[in-house]
């Protein structure tokens, strides 16, 4: 599993676990790039010319990349470790902004060839097109646009391309403010992995990752006209994917007592505006689209579940301590419900309107009073009061009826009962969340099928 880097230490991504690895002091003065196994990409923070280089931090192993001349390197990639035999290194280069389109190019170089004995220089293999991500796919080298548009490089076009570097089609791209695509392998797969930014339900959110849509790339030449639609994907085969701007990696969930789980997309670079990169038994490193590095504490970790469209926030509430969920957000493309009243909203009642919106209902609460005659089924002491509450979740609308001595307890006993329903309900969004404790006082419930309720709100 991966590590989280925060100031001067690294955090275990599944057990919180505090890690220290001593860097040396160029590597970090220097911008991560990219990881691949132990391997870091490192990048000068200097303007051009420089030396780009890769780094083991755990055994400080050093490959020199062929001196980088014009421009800003965005991300590398690898075909195979570092330390092989031919190994052939990808980077991205620009991700300028045009009129809020992401513009970049590809250049690649070839390391230790057996004729040379030393690495060969960077060539350019495509002119700047509308550029989200490259990644290297059973030893080819697959990219994608801002059109969802995917092309495949054989190792041979590679060499064609040092002297005619490919064109991009003139077609025109989403707004690369509003999403962002990544490719990574996953079981022998290759996936697309689409990113959204937008407004963020919660009142007083920022611009913030609100949903992840997730398709497998067949695989077609740059030549095709028409590429075959991609297949939507919601299951990852027992593994969980990590997406970050510099690194995307899937990896096998073999503890299941780890806050990691299969079938969940972990990120921690929220805003749109930063990025962060991923080290297979390596690191996280946050830097901005600059290419500063930001040296804040990161004790944040997300994550989203396909099944379920949840996002899930992890904090350490102790500085050794294990993750703890302090968020969970449904459906953050809809509207919220409003903060609750100061008023009124106390105990049951303020539990249940803190769920409803995790839940990611849009309605609040309705309470009304009840005849006795009009709820046979509720046993009605002389004197009390029978009150209802209405909780609409997903279009989905169920009444709760309680009686009790007083108005605000009858409220407060519907509300219980409420909970404890969208408890049992709704499990897999609330087992691993601040409401977890809540006992399951309806065992008979069948639990939502999120499927077709994802199918509905993505439509």
């Amino acid at each position: 599993m991966p590590w989280l880097v925060a100031a001067g230490h690294c955090v275990g991504v599944h057990d919180a676990a505090i890690h220290r690895v001593a860097l040396p002091e160029d590597a970090r003065a220097a911008a991560c790039r990219g990881s691949f196994g132990n391997w870091l990409a490192l990048v000068p923070m200097s303007p051009p010319p420089y030396q780009p280089f890769l780094l083991n931090p755990f055994t400080t192993a050093r490959i020199q990349l062929p001196v980088w001349t014009e421009g800003t390197i965005i991300k590398i990639v690898v075909s195979s470790a570092p330390d092989s035999e031919n190994c052939t290194v990808a980077a991205v280069v620009g991700s300028e902004f045009n009129n809020e389109r992401r513009l970049g190019s590809v250049s690649v170089c070839r390391l230790r060839q057996k004729k040379e004995g030393s690495s060969s220089p960077w060539w350019c293999i495509t002119k700047t097109f509308y550029l989200e991500d490259i990644v290297f796919f059973e030893g080819k080298l697959h990219a994608v646009d801002g059109a969802e548009q995917t092309y495949v490089f054989e190792d041979d076009e590679l060499e064609e391309m040092r002297k005619w570097p490919l064109f991009h089609r003139d077609r025109v791209a989403p707004l690369s403010i509003h999403k962002r695509y990544y490719l990574t392998p996953c079981h022998g797969k290759l996936l697309m992995v689409s990113r959204s930014f937008g407004i963020n339900r919660v009142p007083g959110g920022a611009y913030h990752t609100i949903g992840f849509k997730v398709s497998e790339v067949s695989e077609h030449s740059y030549g095709r006209i028409i590429p075959p639609p991609p297949v939507a994907v919601k299951k990852f085969d027992g593994h969980a994917l990590f997406v970050g701007d510099a690194c995307c990696r899937a990896f096998a969930i073999t503890d299941e007592g780890s806050k990691i789980k299969e079938d969940q997309i972990f990120f921690s670079d929220d805003e749109s505006n930063t990025s962060v990169v991923l080290g297979g038994g390596g690191t996280f490193q946050v830097v901005n689209h600059e290419g500063i590095n930001c040296y804040r504490p990161l004790r944040l970790l997300q994550s989203y579940d396909l099944r379920t469209d949840c996002f899930r926030r992890y904090r350490q509430l102790r500085p050794t301590g294990q993750w703890q969920c302090v968020t969970v957000q449904r459906l953050l493309h809809r509207d919220a419900l409003p903060p609750p009243p100061a008023t009124d909203q106390w105990g049951a009642m303020l539990l249940l309107w803190e769920v409803m919106s995790s839940l990611g209902a849009s309605r609040p609460p309705c309470y009304w009073s009840r005849m006795p005659s009009h709820v046979p089924n509720i046993r009605v002491i002389p004197g009390n009061v029978i009150m209802s509450v209405t909780v609409i979740v997903y279009d989905q609308s169920w009444c709760f009826t309680q009686s009790g001595r007083s108005v605000q307890e009858a409220k407060q006993l519907a509300a219980s009962e409420a909970v404890s329903f969208l408890r049992s309900r709704f499990r897999s969004v609330l087992d691993d969340s601040p409401w977890s404790g809540v006992p399951h006082c309806h065992s008979h419930v069948s639990e939502d099928e999120y499927e077709d309720d994802d199918e509905d709100e993505n439509t």
